[in-house]
């Protein structure tokens, strides 16, 4: 099933998980399109994108941003869905 999206500035597929550049050995989920305001945010309540992606490590919560670029798609067998290391003999 795909994930819809209310706001979608470019397409992403947020339903598999991914690895990215500079994070060896832990999975990442994306869960959001990043953007910004702008000067009319305040007012319109409408915001601008960046361009990037919000994602978090499988099993934590902190935000981080990416480039598309910077990910790459995951096989689910590939990392484990509890820890989210890549690689888990666990899972």
């Amino acid at each position: 099933m795909k994930t819809e999206i209310a706001y979608e500035p470019f397409p992403f597929d947020f339903d598999p998980a991914y690895k990215a550049e500079g994070y060896d050995g832990v999975a990442w989920r994306v869960y959001a399109f990043e953007s910004e305001p702008d000067e009319d945010t305040e007012w319109t309540g409408y915001t601008v994108p960046t361009g990037r992606l919000l994602a978090h490590m499988v099993g934590d919560d902190r935000e981080f941003s990416f480039d598309p670029a910077e990910l790459t798609v995951l096989d689910e067998d590939d990392y484990c869905p509890s820890c989210g290391q890549i690689g888990c003999g666990w899972h």
